[in-house]
């Protein structure tokens, strides 16, 4: 699919669904979908953002907010595509060897045993043997099919992620890119069970990461940053907290982006006002920034 879509020379989802289709509805449509996507995902970032500053400065939570998401307008106004795309290979690059540093603590603290790792989280979990088991956010075999159909081609269908594919330089280097992205992805995702893990037995059984209601401070959201300061102490919770804000400025920037994208290239210059230059596209792509 990447060679195929870089072969295209398009800039965005609604460029390719449009190639061979009725230009207005289908261009329309595409870009519609696009912003619907574009204001979810970066409600749930921003929610995130917020949550990160709150718990790492003592902000308001709103105010925190606020300031992320001026901040990250700034950055995507200022620096564009070519920003964005060097703050996400940066902090590709440092969530990798954060994750695998603390997957190695993890191990380490069990004797680089699996089971001593399930057995320990198993202890201290109030569910016990129960956590072993499939969870409850899926109750059905219909359920768990559309669970697995959404994350594996909805991931993929991003207006963000389809984006990446029309800024490398050719066919080949497109489908390169997704080749080492998948296996980056794809051992990332290998950690994050034994990180999950290692949260429940360190964190989740030390009441020195709860508030006064035994509820973790900052939310569930924040294990991973608390695990951080369990296996590397004040040091290591600085750079995995820095590296999940990178990630977070990453996601929003791109996100930011798409839906400029969608507005400007999309619906203006093809649908509203046909044949609008580039100057023109770019004066309107800072309008939803």
């Amino acid at each position: 699919m990447a060679e195929r879509l870089r072969n295209l020379g398009r800039y965005t989802f609604a460029d390719v669904a449009s190639y061979r289709l009725k230009q207005g509805p289908i261009r329309t449509l595409s870009a519609c979908g696009s912003l619907v996507v574009v204001a979810l995902y970066l409600i749930a970032q921003m929610v995130g953002a917020g949550k990160l500053i709150q718990l790492l400065f003592g902000l308001n939570y709103h105010v925190a907010v606020v300031l992320v998401g001026v901040l990250m307008v700034l950055y995507v106004l200022f620096g564009g595509m070519l920003a964005t795309t060097w703050v996400q290979i940066i902090k590709a690059v440092l969530l990798l060897c954060g994750a695998s540093f603390m997957a190695f603590m993890v191990m380490k603290h069990v004797g680089f045993s699996f089971n001593n790792l399930f057995s320990e989280a198993m202890a201290v979990h109030p569910k016990g043997v129960a956590i072993m088991s499939p969870g409850g956010l899926v109750k059905d075999p219909i359920s768990a099919l559309s669970l697995g159909l959404g994350l594996m081609f909805g991931t993929a269908g991003l207006p963000h992620i389809l984006m990446r594919f029309f800024t490398v330089s050719d066919a080949r280097e497109a489908r390169k890119s997704v080749f080492y992205a998948t296996g980056f992805m794809g051992y990332f995702y290998i950690l994050t069970f034994i990180i999950g893990f290692g949260a429940i037995m360190l964190v989740g059984a030390n009441p020195a990461f709860k508030d006064a209601a035994g509820a973790l401070i900052g939310g569930n959201n924040m294990a991973a940053v608390h695990l951080a300061d369990a296996v590397g102490g004040n040091l290591f919770l600085g750079f995995i907290s820095a590296v999940a804000f990178a990630t977070i400025l990453a996601v929003v920037a791109g996100l930011t982006l798409a839906g400029a994208s969608a507005v400007s290239h999309d619906l203006y210059a093809n649908v509203f006002r046909k044949g609008a230059s580039e100057r023109d596209e770019l004066r309107v792509s800072k309008i939803p920034c």
